[in-house]
């Protein structure tokens, strides 16, 4: 096989315009299948990363009305449950605007929003809890009210029941209250990403604590509690436990509600999938036509050099090592190619994930899909070299690779010497030899035609 790599580092040295050419039309091709496949995994596992990487709860607990008379307390007790984190409700509404409103939460200790789902701050930042002015929104609250970072935002706050009336909280004396607040933060939940219901469409703001203060428990609109379970722990399960302990707190009014939030999941995820598909498929419909495009150039730069064969041939080269001499200065080109196809990848990568996926994305920007781009240049070599093998094997016969030296076949006859007969030429001039129509590679023919 020594003198196969000699042949092959000769032969790239002497071409190396057209096998440079060959690498870069891998390169780019390459690049750009790799980056479809790599894309099509990162959109698919953009929202469970999301939800992995926000530490989002697995099971909302609510009840008709509070769990803060020690069912809370009670409930991070309770076999399963990993962290129970808690959020206020308050009945504020943007004023003046003809939107269904909005929901307003607050969190009710410091778990929410640090320990478990923790939004995705795509501008700004997340208020301070000691200023009441303060507020995030989702995006697409942001964008159904038109705001940004550093925008007003005109509120009222609404008591639980109208002034005055029997039974009203603070006897009577709540009112409505108009309240301005400032936007430091455009946010994204797990709901955001792609509303599943109505209420996932409904305009999510954040308020802080401060502000709840400062209104009290005449504003308040509900509470809850959100759960991230241990591992083994189903939701079912949690579930039947949470409801059986609601009956020992009066408070709760001894009936809950628990949501499991995996079915939102599940159903967001259903919808990221095509996408996903469509970008695998675009990525095999692409590697097909990438592999015949490629594979002719290569077959063509093997044509080229097999006129040195029958040289090699008459020095001692088999067939074998002329084969191997071509696959490896393919296998050359298709290396640096690959090496090529997986920087551009890496550099398209800040175009994937496509979709609502892009929303949920926590790492957006370059992303280098280790796995995905190993197996994909490895692929790239392995496949082009295998395309090309048969036309080696063939370009390696010394016979082949010289065309004038065709066997002779029986019947066979020159259209020449048939014109010639037809113009009534003399028979030396239109005789051809019965061994051979053609003259042997490198012997000059007669000039009336006979060797």
């Amino acid at each position: 096989m020594q003198a196969a790599l000699h042949v092959a580092v000769h032969e790239i040295r002497a071409r190396w315009r057209g096998w440079a050419l060959l690498a870069l039309l891998v390169a780019v091709s390459g690049g750009a299948v790799l980056a479809a496949a790599a894309g099509a995994l990162r959109t698919s596992s953009a929202y469970p990363r999301f939800l992995q990487a926000s530490k989002a709860s697995d099971v909302l607990v609510s009840q008709a009305t509070s769990g803060y008379a020690g069912y809370y307390r009670a409930l991070a007790h309770l076999p399963g449950a990993a962290v129970v984190a808690t959020g206020i409700g308050l009945n504020i509404q943007p004023a003046g605007r003809v939107h269904a409103g909005a929901v307003a939460e607050v969190a009710g200790d410091q778990r929410i929003w640090r320990q478990t789902d923790i939004p995705k701050v795509i501008a700004g930042r997340l208020p301070r809890a000691d200023r009441a002015g303060e507020i995030a929104i989702d995006q697409n609250g942001a964008a159904l009210l038109h705001l940004r970072v550093g925008s007003t935002l005109p509120m009222v706050a609404l008591p639980n029941a109208s002034p005055g009336a029997p039974g009203a909280p603070g006897s009577g004396a709540a009112q409505v209250r108009k309240l301005t607040e400032r936007v430091v933060a455009i946010v994204i939940t797990r709901s955001s990403v792609d509303p599943v219901t109505d209420i996932d469409k409904v305009p999510v703001i954040f308020a802080t604590r401060a502000l709840w203060h400062r209104l009290g428990p005449s504003y308040l609109a509900f509470d809850g509690a959100y759960v991230r379970l241990s591992p083994g722990t189903t939701a079912g399960e949690f579930g039947r436990r949470a409801q059986s302990l609601a009956r020992q707190f009066p408070g709760t009014g001894g009936a809950i509600f628990v949501a499991d939030e995996g079915v939102q999941a599940a159903t967001v995820e259903r919808a990221i999938r095509p996408e996903a598909i469509s970008l695998a498929l675009f990525a095999l419909v692409l590697g097909v036509t990438m592999l015949l495009i490629v594979g002719q150039t290569a077959a063509r730069q093997l044509a080229a050099a097999a006129a040195d064969h029958p040289a090699l041939a008459a020095l001692g080269m088999t067939r074998v090592q002329l084969t191997a001499a071509g696959l490896v200065e393919v296998g050359v080109a298709g290396a640096a190619g690959a090496a090529g196809a997986v920087a551009v990848a890496v550099a398209a990568s800040p175009l994937t994930p496509i979709g609502v996926a892009r929303l949920a994305e926590p790492d957006p920007g370059i992303s280098v899909a280790g796995r995905v781009l190993a197996a994909g240049a490895v692929a790239i070599v392995a496949v082009l070299v295998a395309w090309v093998a048969w036309p080696a094997w063939r370009l390696a016969s010394a016979r082949a690779a010289a065309p004038g030296d065709a066997p002779w076949q029986p019947g066979g006859h020159s259209r020449l010497a048939a014109g010639l007969a037809q113009a009534g030429a003399p028979v030396t001039a239109i005789t051809v030899p019965a061994s051979r129509s053609t003259p042997v590679p490198g012997e000059a023919p007669s000039p009336c035609g006979v060797p």
